[in-house]
This record gives structure tokens, C-alpha cells and sequence, in this order.
């Protein structure tokens, strides 16, 4: 599985810089939250791992594929993009059609059900998603990306307006949807939960300012917790805090960390949907069908990033 890597990005808009030389790698297996004031640069990272915002230098790679030959990458955006008179069952079969246009009815409904298992949502797939909860409606946002069996999986803000116990249900999931060896990106300012997180990034005004464990992220801002950690950040200028990161041996450690190991007992008690055999006839989802010709691949593509595109469409 390949990991995510961000190389030397530097996004612009016009005379204002939006990120600032960033480089990180997140690895399969791993759930990073994305931290950050208002106007850090959260949304257009996202973007730029979406593969919709180019950087003006950089690159930003799954492996050595750039983000836009790397096939679908699953996106939620803060504001769920749900028709909600429509059932759970139906929102998510008009998804998969227009995703996924070569699978039979019988195997969209062996996929559904599938990603309803995964969000825990199988006895409301009869439900108008109007008369879900907020997180219900949530789960049913990430099992419309999982019908694709995305490789990287990101997330705005998917715990804003949640309970506290919801919130923690959330964060759950979204640990163990990694652990089934995708890479999972939150971004977040709930931090009730960040102990679940293997990585947190903290960007500072377009710079990298932290990434790295959860526990150390206090100690790091000098600050008594994670809920702390913003209060201290605004006692230093940006710049202070990306050249105390860029200097520290910890930033080197970071870009070369091990990947986390996966457990193939967990793989194998849920496996993942691009091994899922809804019908034997069919490719698995996360790979195009062997004989489908490179124009069917690209328009496809193209298709996918439209779509993120719409999602993505407000500014940065």
C-alpha cells in the first residue's frame, strides 16, 4: 500500500501565499487529524490532496502516482451532500450507479450493504435521511465515499455539531476505517478524541508548525493540553513556530517514520471492499476492470474529479 506524501508544496493566490514549502507523508493505516486557526491552510491542503488545487511548486503523490492517477479518493465535506427525502438505501444506490455503472443491481446491493455494515447503519438503510441524526447522516456521507473503496479517505470538520458521545463514535470509526490500511485525514477542532490520531499536522498560517504523535503535541506548543495548544500558538508568530519545526530533529523523524503495521486479523474479520466479492463477474471496485480501454479509465477519472471539483467549490 502507498503512502501519501507531500513534497515541498507551495500553494498561491496571487501575491498571498496559502501554504509554505509543507512536506509531510502520512502512511496506510493511520488516522491524522488536521489542526489549525481560521485561515491556517486546512481547506487548501485538502484540496491539494484531492487533487483539485495545483500547487504552484511541490507535488503531493500516493506512492510515486500523483493525485490525479491514483484513483478515487473519498472526500466529506463538512456540510453533507445528502438528498434527504430519499432512503439511506437509495441515496447510496443512485451513488453507486453513477460511480460504479459497471456492477449489476445485485452487486450494488451487495456493496451497500457492505459499507452500511462498516457504519454501522443496516437497520436504517429503509430511512428517509432526513430523519437521521446528524451523525447518523454523517456515517451515511462516509458510506457513500466507501462504495469506491477509496485508498485515502478526507474529511471537514465531521464531528462539528456532534455530542460529545456521538463525537467519540465518530472519531471510532474513523480509526478503525484506517486501520483497515487506508489513510484517513480529519480535519478537526474537536479534541476530545485526538488520542485516536497516530499523526496530528498543525499548520500556522500556511506553515507546518507540528506533526507528530497526539501526546506530544502539548509539550510542543508549551501548552498543559491539547485543548491548550491554540492559546499558545497565538503567543508566537507563525514563522517562529515553522522555524522551530523545520530545525528540530523531530521534523526529520516525521518524514521518516515507519508505516504503522496493519493486523491481518482485523483485515480479515472486516475485509476492506476492494476485496469484498459482491458477484463473481465483477473487478474490485478500487481498480479499473482489467479490459476497460485507457479512454474509459480517463473518463472515469475525469468524472471523479468533476465531482470533487463541485464538493470543493467553495474558496480557500
Amino acid at each position: 500500500m502507498d503512502s501519501l506524501h507531500i513534497d515541498g508544496v507551495t500553494v498561491r493566490a496571487g501575491e498571498h501565499t496559502l501554504l509554505d514549502d509543507l512536506r509531510l507523508v502520512v502512511h496506510p493505516g493511520e488516522l491524522c487529524a488536521l489542526l489549525g486557526p481560521s485561515g491556517a491552510g486546512k481547506s487548501t491542503l485538502m484540496k491539494a490532496v484531492l487533487g483539485v488545487r495545483k500547487p504552484a511548486s511541490g507535488r503531493v503523490r500516493l506512492g510515486e502516482r500523483p493525485m490525479t492517477e491514483a484513483g478515487p479518493i473519498g472526500y466529506v465535506p463538512q456540510d453533507d451532500a445528502l438528498h434527504r427525502v430519499l432512503t439511506v438505501e437509495k441515496a447510496l444506490d443512485y451513488s453507486a450507479q453513477l460511480r460504479l455503472p459497471s456492477l449489476s443491481a445485485e452487486a450494488r446491493h451487495a456493496r451497500i450493504t457492505d459499507v452500511l455494515t462498516r457504519v454501522d447503519l443496516v437497520q436504517r438503510r429503509s430511512v428517509r435521511v432526513g430523519r437521521l441524526s446528524g451523525g447518523q447522516r454523517k456515517r451515511v456521507s462516509v458510506a457513500m465515499e466507501l462504495l469506491t473503496a477509496p485508498p485515502v479517505l478526507v474529511l471537514d470538520e465531521p464531528t462539528s455539531g456532534l455530542d460529545p458521545g456521538m463525537e467519540r463514535r465518530t472519531m471510532a470509526l474513523f480509526a478503525d476505517l484506517a486501520s483497515e490500511g487506508r489513510i484517513v485525514i480529519v480535519s478537526t477542532h474537536a479534541m476530545a478524541s485526538i488520542q485516536r490520531c497516530q499523526v496530528v499536522v498543525v499548520l500556522v498560517a500556511g506553515k507546518l508548525a507540528y506533526a507528530g504523535p497526539p501526546a506530544g503535541c502539548p509539550e510542543w506548543f508549551e501548552a498543559l493540553d491539547m485543548n491548550g495548544i491554540f492559546p499558545a500558538i497565538a503567543k508566537h508568530a507563525p514563522i517562529v513556530w515553522a522555524k522551530k519545526w523545520t530545525a528540530a530533529p523531530a521534523s526529520r523523524t516525521a518524514l521518516t517514520r515507519p508505516a504503522p503495521r496493519l493486523q491481518p486479523s482485523g483485515a480479515a474479520s472486516a475485509p476492506p471492499p476492494s476485496t469484498a466479492a459482491p458477484a463473481p463477474s465483477e473487478p474490485a471496485p478500487s481498480e479499473p476492470a482489467p479490459s476497460a480501454s485507457p479512454a474509459d479509465r480517463r473518463r472515469t477519472a475525469e468524472a471523479e474529479l468533476a465531482a470533487l471539483k463541485a464538493k470543493m467549490g467553495r474558496p480557500s
